[in-house]
């Protein structure tokens, strides 16, 4: 039987053998000890025994000495009394609950609590505690309080900033949604879901054929006129950043206008792997937009079309004439002895008069023509396909409407008369400017001539009185 002890050595063998053999790497000549102790020390840890054996028998049977570091008191303190510990005045129901009365049930001890370093300085500690053993109805347990205050801290500026983003996310009507399209998951915020008048995800996540089917949603709540172009930018492989604006229509019928900003990741093949979205409801400025066009394009006192927006229907209506070779007329207008009423009444009733002979060109007029106010007492109007008998006619109505109607003012009603010129377009013009100044100058005729007529110009510069 072989024995059990160690062979030995003597010193002068011990002295003769090598310090290393062959192929031996070599111990290393000092080992860095750990010391427990010294990390405990240098943490914000407490570690501590407690035992409890009913409301009026517990207490700390032992305490760490980082004790005053962490919680404030000393360690001889704690043991003392356990009342030592000065907890802050909101947090004292809650350490009766979740310390001692978890204590009182054999439960573990879990309790985020603020205590009082001094009278001015708070700090959060996380108690933590479990029980070891149970005798004579009294139960030992061993825990440890961690100094948690910068992770409170931090935690509070981070609920900060997400509140401050849920808030700015509400005002601008903010969504997300992160596509992950191999795997068939989205994630989505609830106000993407608003914008289009969808259904919100539980839990803002959709998978597999759920996935499939919100996709599917989703575009089908894309406005029919933009959703070729929103598909063909979606499906082009060459971007990986990408902003545009198009229009969806919500479950209520409602056009909303968004824009969608969009990050997208792919794999080292180049093929497509996740589109990251942030959606924004841009309805109010795009409203906002088509009213400052509607301002810049429309006499601010009549409301009817200014002389640029005039203009630039005009030239369309030249397009269109020349392409399918129909005829359109031009009307001008000018109130006769205009300055006599303001010089008389005064600008306020000069206003009135001035709206009221474009609410009566406005009755007369069909809805395909356009009047415009070129400027003080002058209109235009645009009269597509008329040819000039048409537009003869259409100026006799108007000339006797306005004077069979005097304009109500607060110095009474007031009669008015208007001078008209008649010009039809013809074909071979390339542009609108030469029918309207035919018109124009019938009218000055028509004015130099008696007033309260129309004057019709003929091709290329004839011109007739209609009494």
């Amino acid at each position: 039987m072989p024995s059990s002890r160690k062979k030995l050595v003597s010193r002068k063998s011990a002295a003769r053998k090598p310090a290393q053999s062959k192929g031996r790497k070599t111990a290393p000549k000092s080992k860095a000890i750990i010391r427990p102790d010294l990390l405990l020390e240098s943490a914000k840890v407490v570690l501590f025994s407690y035992r409890y054996g009913g409301a009026q028998n517990h207490g700390f049977s032992y305490v760490s000495p980082q004790a005053k570091a962490v919680v404030g008191v000393a360690a001889a303190a704690l043991m003392k009394s356990a009342d030592a510990l000065r907890l802050h005045p909101d947090d004292v129901e809650r350490y009766n609950a979740r310390v001692l009365g978890a204590m009182a049930k054999g439960e573990d001890v879990n309790a985020q609590i603020r205590v009082m370093l001094s009278s001015s300085e708070v700090h959060w500690v996380q108690l933590s505690a479990w029980r070891q053993s149970k005798k004579n109805r009294v139960s030992i347990y061993s825990g440890v309080v961690l100094d948690i205050d910068a992770h409170k801290l931090a935690e509070a500026e981070t609920l900060n900033t997400l509140d401050r983003m849920e808030q700015a996310q509400d005002i601008a009507k903010l969504g997300w949604y992160d596509m992950n399209v191999q795997d068939r998951v989205i994630d989505l915020t609830s106000e993407f879901a608003d914008n289009l008048g969808l259904p919100f995800a539980p839990g803002g996540r959709v998978t597999g054929v759920q996935a499939d089917k919100y996709r599917e949603a989703f575009l089908n709540a894309i406005h029919p006129e933009d959703r070729e172009r929103y598909m063909s930018i979606i499906s082009d492989p060459t971007w990986r950043r990408t902003e545009f604006d198009y229009r969806v229509l919500t479950r209520s019928n409602e056009v909303r206008h968004l824009c969608s900003r969009i990050q997208r990741t792919t794999d080292k093949n180049g093929n497509r792997v996740r589109d990251f979205a942030v959606i924004l409801d841009i309805t109010e400025r795009k409203r906002m937009e088509e009213d400052l066009r509607a301002q810049a394009a429309t006499d601010p006192l009549t409301g009817v079309p200014n002389r640029r927006s005039f203009e630039t229907t005009a030239r369309r209506e030249v397009e269109r004439a020349r392409r399918y070779a129909k005829p359109f007329s031009v009307l001008a207008l000018d109130i006769d002895h205009f300055k006599r009423v303001n010089d008389t009444y005064g600008h306020d009733i000069g206003d009135i008069v001035l709206k009221g002979v474009s609410r009566i060109c406005l009755e007369k007029l069909r809805v395909t023509d356009i009047l415009a106010r070129l400027g003080g007492e002058e209109f235009a109007m645009l009269l597509p396909e008329t040819d000039i008998d048409a537009a003869t006619n259409l100026a006799e109505r108007l000339r006797y409407a306005i004077e069979s109607n005097p304009i109500v003012t607060a110095k009474g009603a007031l009669p008015v008369t208007v001078s008209l010129g008649v010009a039809q377009y013809a074909p071979n013009e390339p542009t609108i400017e030469a029918a309207l100044k035919r018109a124009d100058e019938a009218m000055y005729e028509a004015k130099r001539s008696g007033r309260n007529k129309i004057v019709v110009a003929k091709l290329p510069s004839l011109v007739r009185a209609v009494s």
